[in-house]
């Protein structure tokens, strides 16, 4: 079964939500304004929802060309673009789209455009960022707790568990 995005599993809900509350005896305005929609669409889901009940709202699967790259393949990538070029072996200094899009040939005999080359590099990129200002994020809160006292209660329990194996 195809995968369905968060995002589209949200907007099912909130489809769903408008549902509940219009049998509930709410306004399609009162709705459209409560869930940050448009009257129109309020009014598309009722008919949905009269014509094929709950399984009209939900999120399909969106058509569209199958991906390129299999799941392992896009996870080598992201793996591989976490590094410098240079740790890869390869004679550069920073990622660009020429080269990823080179690599992805290479590597996997799949042709990509330059732009979507770019838009792989930049989606891998945020989402290095993203990583890395969590885990300097969880780091800061570390120090702020009293490491010694983590420690010496790690040390004790440590000592305690290795005198009852004794």
């Amino acid at each position: 079964m195809p995968s369905i995005s968060l995002n589209r599993r949200v907007q099912e809900r909130r489809r769903l939500r408008a549902i509940q509350l219009l049998e509930r005896g709410w306004t399609p305005t009162r709705i459209a304004t409560a869930l940050g929609v448009s009257r129109p669409a309020v009014y598309q889901w009722l008919q949905k929802h009269r014509s094929g009940g709950d399984d009209a709202l939900k999120a399909q699967p969106r058509s569209g060309a199958p991906r390129r790259l299999t799941e392992r393949h896009q996870q080598m990538l992201v793996v591989l673009l976490h590094a410098p070029p240079r740790e890869n072996g390869l004679e550069f200094d920073v990622w660009d789209r020429r080269l990823v899009q080179s690599v992805i040939r290479r590597l996997f005999g799949v042709e990509y455009s330059l732009p979507h080359a770019g838009r792989i590099l930049k989606s891998v990129q945020r989402e290095h960022q993203l990583l890395n200002s969590s885990v300097d994020e969880l780091r800061n809160l570390l120090t702020k707790a009293d490491i010694a006292s983590i420690q010496k209660r790690l040390g004790i329990r440590h000592a305690q568990r290795t005198e009852r194996r004794s």
